[in-house]
């Protein structure tokens, strides 16, 4: 009976152990094919992250992909140029890694914490760059942060204001003038000596409105791209216009005029209009600033790579402090000779000639000469070496 009974335990037992292994095999199998569905969803995953990166390298804006907790997982190659970041630099990484500002960190991790639901992002400011942030969901735990460079926005937006302020500025006196000597002619126009006066004073203002209004409408011009790599024109042609213009200019001041052209200069790398416009502020504002007695001297040359010329006069010079921003825009010196040379008072003369070179792909030069007076020089790429540049 005991044999019997033993005899049975040992079946119940061998069933069991059958039991528990025949259902170890199955959670084995069970787990195997867990991870086998894990190993091919992160397979998945990492594939659709590498696809993600790839669509973000071919944008040129700055892209950079995060988790909810504001980690960055990876960005495109121009957020590695923005940021400055090395190219082996490991993700994930903390987005103040790239960007430190703690306030901007806080917002962002407030963004992110809160999405689908939108919130503005500040601006990022790195030196001179500004990067407009946009942020979206990318899916449930990610989300993709849109850097936006907007430098040159801001930059035109700065120059506008500038130029409304220096507008109104430069406006200002010339009208103020012209009312007030309108006045004169209505409360005593029959004066003649104060008739005349008033007439002389308002035509002058109304001339230099006018130089002022030119000079803003050709500025504005010079925005509107590059010319074409065949413009050209006769600069010994040009240089006799200057002359039969600036010439009696020159006579009356008591300055002596000349203008020398070396070299095949009929196709000047220069549209002629350009190149004409460019004389006339430079040598105009010499002859201005010279003495009687003295001399200003234009020299044009050319040869198979480049274009120049030159002028010198013997005025007084450039202050060293305002050299190196009288081609600025509407930028004032504080003495006559920066005055003049930043174009008869409103600062557009020398910028105008710079903005001009600048479309010509050339350099302009401006010292002080050590036995007194300005040299002012150009030189530009010759027309061939223009279309190869």
């Amino acid at each position: 009976m005991i044999s019997a009974w033993w005899l049975a335990g040992d079946i119940l037992l061998i069933l069991l152990l059958l039991f528990l292994g025949r259902r170890l095999n199955q959670v084995k199998h069970e787990l195997w094919k867990s991870r086998s569905e894990l190993a091919s969803l992160g397979e998945m995953l990492q594939q659709r992250s590498e696809r993600l990166d790839a669509v973000f390298s071919t944008v040129n804006e700055a892209i950079i992909r995060l988790d909810t907790e504001g980690n960055v997982l990876s960005l495109n190659e121009q957020a590695r140029r923005v940021f400055r970041l090395p190219r082996n630099m490991l993700m994930p990484q903390p987005m103040a890694v790239l960007y430190r500002g703690s306030k901007w960190n806080a917002v962002l991790r407030k963004a992110l914490k809160q999405m689908p639901e939108p919130m503005e992002v500040p601006d990022i400011h790195l030196g001179d760059h500004v990067l407009a942030v946009r942020l979206a969901p990318l899916g449930e735990n990610e989300a993709l942060l849109l850097c936006l460079d907007i430098s040159g926005q801001r930059e035109l937006e700065r120059q506008r204001d500038q130029l409304v302020r220096d507008l109104m500025h430069d406006l200002k006196t010339p009208l103020t003038s012209i009312l007030g000597y309108a006045r004169s002619i209505e409360s005593f126009g029959d004066d003649k000596k104060i008739r005349t006066e008033s007439v002389q004073t308002i035509v002058q203002e109304s001339r230099r409105l006018n130089q002022l209004l030119e000079s803003m409408l050709t500025l504005d011009s010079l925005n509107h791209g590059r010319p074409t790599d065949d413009v050209h024109c006769d600069a010994a042609q040009v240089a006799r216009e200057l002359e039969q213009l600036l010439k009696p200019v020159a006579d009356r001041q008591g300055v002596s005029l000349s203008i020398s052209t070396q070299g095949a200069c009929d196709k000047f790398p220069m549209d002629g209009a350009d190149f004409y416009r460019v004389l006339t502020n430079v040598v105009e504002n010499g002859i201005r600033c010279t003495p009687a007695g003295g001399s200003v001297a234009l020299a044009i040359s050319c040869d198979a790579k480049e274009a120049m010329f030159s002028v010198v006069d013997e005025g007084p010079g450039i202050d060293p402090k305002h050299l190196p921003h009288v081609t600025e825009r509407f930028y004032r010196a504080e003495d006559d000779r920066g005055r003049q040379a930043g174009g008869g008072g409103h600062g557009m003369g020398l910028a105008i000639v710079q903005e001009t070179v600048n479309r010509y792909s050339g350099r302009m030069q401006l010292a002080n000469r050590p036995q007194g007076g300005l040299e002012v020089r150009v030189q530009l790429p010759a027309i061939q070496e223009r279309g190869e540049s």
